[in-house]
């Protein structure tokens, strides 16, 4: 189906949803107690029940009536506003893409034109915003003596009018409160609580360094969203600066959202773990494999959805493959975090050989009989390790060393 269809059955469809809507209303406003009580002289509405000053208890009813009355036919308004500016974004949009194609293909002039000409939402005087103008005249008539101008303001939007509500704050302070509540369950139950019991904390089980690592992944995706809440706050264009794709980047509330669901996640793993190890829970699997789930939900978010994940391993591929690649702005961001997470990356070697040497499936009792010990082997802790702790540095240098041969310039 041609995309120009689409977009003219969807604003065919949403003109007349709001004419009905318009019809409805003007029939509701007719039939209305104002109306039927004589307070409505004609098509104005009786000054008595616009003076929010007067103390009449036979008047607060109509007053509440009037006051819903106006809120749906702002509404109505705002939403033609809103399905008039999408045909104006649409018709744009075609415009440029009928210049492109035509300079590209001159033979084929006039064919793409043709099929989106004498589309309702391609007229210059399209139904919604004719509807717009309409409800701004009637809210004019009503409510302020067929002033124009004073009814277009008060119909604009403002903040708190409760008629352009944003509910993704309400859902993130919600998520937030879960987050906070099992953040206090874990400290509780598994620090103080396990201290006052005699039992040992969840820093001495087997599995914390897998938590450790999880976490420090986390804290970077908080931080990452916070950033991009000053930057955004204060106007620093960072999807410039880092040459990202604006269609693919994250706005920081739904980064927010992002890491709140993955933090309430890490609580839960944490909590099953540490209860299924002192037996407060019964064992279903492995005391260790809450902390496998809890590493492979990570891994799952790490990659997915990959149109947002895409360019944050492309960036990490081109961070590895200096100084055979020009680093670019972004690239030297990440090998600077690189050297701040050395901990991180321990973390992460510690919970790949815990999980592929199989100590996960060993309980706390029998680890030390069961124990491979291979974190005191000569590979890890003299190899594995040290060159962990050397890798980013070493990035960071040959970073520097490329940027100093491509400008010449020993201080950027």
């Amino acid at each position: 189906e041609m995309i120009e269809n689409r977009v003219e059955r969807f604003f065919v469809q949403k003109v007349k949803e709001y004419k009905d809507r318009y019809e409805f209303l003007i029939n509701s406003v007719e039939e209305s107690s104002i109306k039927q009580d004589g307070y409505m002289d004609g098509s104005v509405v009786s000054p008595k029940l616009l003076d929010n000053n007067l103390d009449d208890t036979n008047t607060d009813s109509l007053r509440r009536e009037i006051d819903s009355i106006k809120r749906d036919i702002i509404d109505l308004h705002r939403n033609s506003k809103l399905l008039s500016n999408f045909a104006v974004l649409n018709y744009t949009g075609f415009v440029k893409i009928i210049k492109k194609y035509e300079k590209k293909f001159p033979d084929r002039k006039n064919k793409l034109e043709n099929a989106v000409k004498n589309r309702e939402f391609t007229k210059e005087k399209n139904h919604a915003e004719a509807l717009a103008d309409q409800l701004e005249e009637i809210y004019a008539k009503w409510f302020c003596d067929g002033n124009v101008r004073s009814a277009h303001m008060q119909m604009l939007p403002k903040k708190g009018d409760g008629l352009q509500t944003d509910w993704s704050f309400f859902r993130l302070g919600y998520r937030l409160g879960c987050c906070s509540v099992l953040c206090f369950w874990v400290c509780w139950d598994c620090i103080w609580g396990s201290i006052a019991k005699g039992n040992s904390a969840i820093g001495s089980r087997d599995a914390f360094p897998v938590f450790r690592g999880v976490a420090g992944l986390l804290l970077f995706h908080w931080f990452w969203g916070i950033s991009t809440y000053i930057w955004s706050r204060y106007r620093v264009n960072y999807i410039f600066l880092f040459e990202f794709d604006p269609r693919t980047v994250r706005t920081p509330t739904t980064i927010f959202n992002s890491a709140v669901d993955q933090t309430i996640v890490y609580f839960l793993s944490m909590l099953l773990y540490y209860k299924a190890e002192v037996g407060a829970i019964p064992n279903i699997m492995p005391p260790g494999g809450y902390s496998v789930l809890l590493v492979f939900y990570t891994i799952h978010q790490l990659v997915f959805p990959w149109n947002c994940r895409g360019p944050l391993w492309t960036a990490i591929k081109s961070t590895f493959q200096t100084p055979f690649v020009s680093p670019t702005f972004f690239t030297i961001y990440i090998g600077d975090v690189m050297t701040s997470m050395v901990k991180v990356f321990q973390d992460i070697a510690w919970t790949a050989c815990f999980i592929l040497s199989g100590d996960f499936l060993s309980d706390q009792d029998d680890a030390g009989k069961n124990w491979k010990n291979w974190q005191h082997q000569f590979w890890y802790s003299k190899v594995l390790i040290p060159l962990i702790c050397l890798f980013p540095l070493m990035i960071r240098f040959l970073q520097c060393i490329r940027r100093y041969r491509d400008t010449k310039k020993r201080i950027p």
